[in-house]
């Protein structure tokens, strides 16, 4: 069977329709899957196939995200669609065209930084807020250094959000040194640490 072009953009157009529709779902389950399989189509090597959904739907996942800053993840389904959310930002980042990525850039790391927690909201959070915490700071440690010209412009731009940053960065590390030294208390003469680099702030 021959499909033209326009058959393939109609199916193209009412795939992207149908993708839409599912990241408005109320489902975590079918927002999971939806976006499960954005992430196997934006890393398709053939950009003529895959350009076409990341231009009209990036907007759509970076908005679904910026709501979940207003309310954090009550349950594990939750978490997971956020995570896997971010997952689908990130890919768009890496193929994303060079004058579009900057802009992503700047987008993406207050959404990341608004997941954060500092050290006193860390001891009384949630399982998947602290997960989500974690999850994020990770995403943050990998994207900060490789595009540090637009971070560090951002952190200018923004104090209360590069305090925030530092915060949980310290949170982070005295709950990394707390448990070494339980461990290091268990087992004498090990200690393991993890520093955490901010030299890109």
């Amino acid at each position: 069977m021959h499909f033209g072009a326009t058959t393939m953009e109609c199916l193209q157009k009412s795939c992207i329709e149908k993708f839409k529709l599912a990241l408005e779902s109320k489902d975590p389950i079918v927002q999971l899957k939806c976006y499960q399989l954005l992430l196997n189509i934006f890393h398709y090597p053939n950009q003529a196939i895959s350009y076409p959904y990341i231009h009209s739907l990036v907007s759509s996942i970076v908005h679904k995200l910026q709501e979940t800053e207003k309310s954090k993840p009550e349950n594990a389904a939750e978490l997971q669609v956020i995570q896997e959310g971010i997952k689908v930002v990130a890919a768009v980042i890496g193929v994303a065209k060079e004058e579009h990525r900057t802009d992503l850039v700047a987008c993406f790391l207050p959404m990341l930084i608004s997941f954060l927690l500092d050290e006193n909201a860390l001891g009384s959070a949630t399982n998947s807020a602290r997960n989500l915490h974690e999850f994020a700071l990770q995403y943050l440690m990998q994207i900060g250094p490789q595009y540090s010209s637009v971070f560090k412009k951002l952190m200018a731009s923004s104090p209360p959000m590069k305090t925030r940053l530092e915060l949980a960065v310290k949170g982070n590390q005295e709950g990394i040194k707390e448990k070494a030294t339980s461990k290091h208390a268990k087992t004498p003469g090990k200690s393991s640490s993890i520093q955490l680099k901010t030299n890109f702030l």
